[in-house]
């Protein structure tokens, strides 16, 4: 790694006071800086200022006549191999094995079903039909012996059209009391003295008495069949069902077990940032450094790293004070200073999908994984990262310990109230695709190389200490003029950090149902600062909440100010609606914003873009399975 950078710049006045604070155990920590117009521009805190700096990492060497940039060797970014490498210690494998499976089993098996029902069904149902039919008819005659005979057998002596005893009577009444002697009894005593011996045959005649045992035998035998034989055939059907069931699990086993075995898969990452380099801005998204340092913050308006009370309502009216400590960028000016966007930031990547079994090892002497065969070329994203322009002036970040609120993950947890400004271009309604400077203030994604011989050997020079590849000096996606302005949690909404087990739980809190909070956070839309109730605005280029006095007599405001509570996107060519605060993307045919370009210097103008407004009413991210 090459950089360079110059002691900051405290006034005499400054570090006198830093020594006092630190010698007398009765000041308070963070007194007031001595330079009074410091003091009232910034606060009160610590004051950083960054004078000519610049850094890019490089490969390490022993013997170095310095960078390659400050060489003027050919081809310098080949040097930008030193890294940061970022191993994912992965997630829970088994319930994503679980998932795998299920995902690749039902779809393999409704494909299969068809056939195996085809070959399987009808033989595997005869089979077990002619198994099970004489015990299921055994069963069900036993079932319904016990149950019915004695009512078949009191139904046989009833004398109605085909019982036993109708047909013994019938014998009798034509054979023995309608004939001879018989023939002049009365045609009731002939019933009467018929259905009596009838009834004696069946009760006291062994032959008889056989034959209706027979007959009620043979009845239950046929009810026993008919019943036995369809439990059979319900059972047959769902034996051959499941035998279906297996076959088709059993062909599909090899295939599904291939497909869900993470083992197989390669469910795992392995990321290394290469080069990544801080300058000067120029010209160029074709180079990941300009070799020339830059200046950020001055004596007048520094980074200040500084302690702070607020009065503040959170999760109820009550209004409380709220200590908290705050990192602070310098201040955005109100007029457009195209000074303060000069950074340019690079890096290259190769970003890898590893298998579930590849290991974690690193070599102390490279930082590279041990298992260099399972980093493959073919297993690879490989691309290039550069933007000009950039400045993060007026950004705040604010930590604190949120009040008590009846919302456990909320309550005294710790908080965050950041203001992020990512910026390029103070003046982007100008901007049009005839401007020159379209490459000094906007972002490069590209990811082919310039010739497949200057693209690297070997999979990644953290294995093999190989140079870097040199991109194509045109292809990629170009982003013109980013402004980037993102309120992420205030004082009053703050943003959390909290734990649930070992689950991590970040959120932007909901906002109360309090009129002394949410009118401090909702806006009127396109009235500037809103109105007299409406406190809440959106922080965008031009401005970012209430704009901030240099010192308390000044008669106009010199910096933006920081209590926006709603975020914007611009992207190109956009422009502030008159009036208001309220941007808008421009629509003319030379607006420009995203753009693409291929090798052969292709483009494609997709246009500007304007996101605008964004309040994040509540969001919520939880890990789950830690």
């Amino acid at each position: 790694m090459t950089q360079s950078w110059s002691n900051t710049r405290f006034k005499k006045s400054c570090l006198a006071s830093l020594i006092a604070v630190l010698l007398s155990p009765s000041v308070n920590a963070l007194e007031s800086l001595s330079d009074d117009h410091l003091s009232e521009t910034t606060g009160e805190g610590v004051a950083l200022v960054l004078d000519d700096f610049k850094m890019v990492f490089q490969a390490p060497k022993d013997i170095s006549a310095g960078s390659s940039y400050a060489r003027n060797i050919e081809n310098p970014g080949q040097a930008d191999t030193g890294f940061i490498r970022i191993i994912p210690t992965g997630e829970n494998y088994q319930q994503l094995s679980n998932a795998a499976w299920t995902a690749a089993y039902q779809p393999a098996y409704d494909a299969q079903y068809q056939t195996s029902y085809d070959n399987v069904y009808s033989g595997s149902k005869i089979t077990e039909f002619n198994r099970i039919q004489s015990t299921e008819r055994t069963v069900a005659y036993n079932e319904l012996n016990t149950a019915k005979r004695t009512q078949y057998t009191n139904y046989e002596k009833t004398f109605v059209t085909g019982t036993l005893a109708q047909e013994r009577y019938q014998w009798h009444y034509d054979n023995v009391y309608n004939v001879g002697l018989n023939w002049f009894l009365l045609p009731a005593e002939k019933k009467s003295r018929s259905e009596a011996a009838a009834l004696n045959d069946l009760n006291t005649d062994p032959t008889w008495m056989s034959t209706l045992a027979t007959k009620v035998t043979n009845i239950i035998t046929n009810e026993a069949n008919v019943l036995g034989d369809t439990r059979a055939n319900n059972k047959a059907n769902i034996f051959a069902l499941e035998k279906v069931k297996l076959n088709t699990i059993t062909q599909i086993q090899t295939v599904v077990n291939n497909a869900s075995n993470i083992a197989n898969k390669r469910t795992k990452a392995d990321v290394f940032i290469y080069g990544l380099a801080l300058s000067k801005s120029d010209g160029s998204l074709n180079t990941r450094y300009s070799n020339q340092g830059f200046n950020w913050g001055s004596t007048v308006n520094p980074w200040l790293f500084r302690a702070g009370t607020e009065k503040v309502r959170q999760f109820s009216a009550a209004e409380k004070d709220l200590g908290y400590i705050a990192l602070e960028a310098p201040l955005a000016t109100v007029a457009a200073n195209e000074a303060d966007n000069n950074i340019k930031l690079g890096f290259w990547t190769d970003i890898f999908a590893r298998s579930f079994t590849s290991s974690n090892y690193v070599d102390p002497k490279t930082g590279a994984p041990n298992v260099p065969g399972d980093l493959l070329v073919s297993e690879r994203l490989r691309l290039q990262f550069v933007a000009n322009g950039l400045s993060l002036n007026g950004s705040q970040f604010r930590l604190f310990q949120t009040f008590t609120s009846s919302t456990k993950d909320y309550s005294q947890t710790l908080g965050l109230a950041s203001v992020i400004r990512i910026n390029t271009n103070d003046t982007p309604e100008n901007l049009t695709t005839a401007s020159t400077n379209l490459d000094s203030k906007g972002i490069r994604i590209s990811t082919a190389a310039k010739t497949d011989q200057l693209d690297g050997v070997g999979s990644t020079p953290a294995l093999n200490s190989s140079v870097a590849p040199t991109f194509h000096e045109l292809e990629g996606m170009y982003i013109y003029s980013p402004n980037i302005n993102l309120v992420l949690g205030t004082m009053d909404q703050p943003f959390i950090v909290a734990s649930d087990g070992n689950n991590i739980i970040l959120e932007v809190t909901r906002i109360p149902n309090v009129p002394e909070i949410y009118n401090k956070i909702y806006q009127n839309y396109g009235s500037g600062l809103g109105t007299t109730v409406l406190k809440g605005s959106t922080c965008n280029v031009y401005q970012c909440g209430e704009a901030i006095k240099n010192v308390s007599t000044d008669a106009s405001a010199l910096y933006q100010g920081r209590t926006a509570t709603h975020s914007s996107i611009a992207i190109g060519s956009t422009e502030r609606v008159a009036g208001t605060n309220l941007l808008r993307a421009k629509t003319d045919t030379n607006s420009t914003g995203i753009m693409f370009k291929n090798a052969n210097g292709d483009i494609k103008n997709f246009g500007s873009a304007v996101i605008d407004g964004v309040l994040i009413q509540h969001l919520k991210i939880k890990t789950t399975g830690l």
